[in-house]
């Protein structure tokens, strides 16, 4: 025990330990670098990438790549600290690599992850900040790794699905959406009356909300029922949104029709 405690003894101990710190507050400061780096390259403070890809896809490519740094990373600090240990790591890296070869043969779910990834990048399928729906689990996209896509749904739980486990998506993202109201008329009420009130409600809501991008506009009649007939209004919205213009639209019906006292459609045997 004296032997351990000789000066020799703590000063190569003393600078192994400080060659080990070094080591992992070199590979946090790297991490710290990069994340910064790919941040400033893909998602300036104006919210438009450097390379021109609108703000979405400019976080999914982000994120990905900081993934890929991040496991290369982690790589070369474990080989640097085996050294440190005299352990001879290019046996250990071959090693590696034929154990790594045997488990891809077994491990083609995890293969069927990454490739279906990487498409899924490719083809932008889907990006950080969309709204998508995949078999029974729909949310907004948080990230897209190497391997799994995290999903958090309208409840707040966060759902991570493997790549291989993705066969259909529903992106309510891209594009426009379509707001749809039905209106229920009376069959007593006049006809010509209400249409006009609906055009009013159409055109006040169309100048309020920001978020209509066409219309709204008054489609018809769309069903002649025993008690009722039934007029259509769309609308085209931004993503996500379709929603808010709904219930402005009947918000402002309900109160353009109490004020002109148009009669509320009546239905029997409501209630079963």
């Amino acid at each position: 025990m004296p032997m351990l405690l000789t000066p020799e003894f703590l000063l190569l101990a003393g600078n192994k330990i400080v060659r080990l710190v070094a080591i992992l507050l070199g590979s946090i400061f790297i991490l710290r670098l990069f994340s910064i780096m790919v941040n400033k390259m893909f998602i300036p403070k104006v919210g438009i990438s450097a390379f021109h890809f609108d703000e979405g896809r400019a976080r999914t490519l982000g994120g990905l790549l900081q993934s890929i740094i991040r496991y290369i990373i982690y790589f070369i600090t474990i080989i640097m600290i085996l050294q440190e240990f005299q352990i001879d790591t290019t046996s250990l890296v071959a090693g590696a690599g034929i154990i790594g070869l045997a488990l891809g043969v077994g491990s083609q779910s995890l293969i069927r992850d990454f490739v279906t990834g990487f498409f899924i990048v490719l083809e932008n399928q889907f990006a950080v900040g969309d709204y998508i729906v995949s078999g029974d689990m729909a949310g907004t996209v948080e990230d897209i790794g190497l391997r799994v896509t995290k999903l958090r749904d309208g409840n707040g739980v966060l759902h991570i699905i493997p790549h291989g486990a993705i066969s259909r998506i529903s992106n309510h993202t891209r594009g426009h959406m379509q707001a749809v109201v039905n209106v229920p008329v009376a069959y007593e009420a006049n006809l010509d009356e209400v249409l006009l009130l609906l055009e009013q409600a159409c055109i006040s809501i169309g100048k309020e909300l920001e978020e209509v991008l066409e219309g709204p506009k008054v489609l018809g009649i769309v069903d002649l029922g025993a008690q009722m007939l039934m007029v259509r209004i769309v609308a085209k919205t931004v993503p996500l949104q379709q929603g808010k213009v709904e219930n402005a639209l009947r918000y402002e019906i309900k109160r353009l029709f109490n004020e002109a006292k148009i009669p509320h459609p009546v239905v029997d045997n409501f209630r079963r």
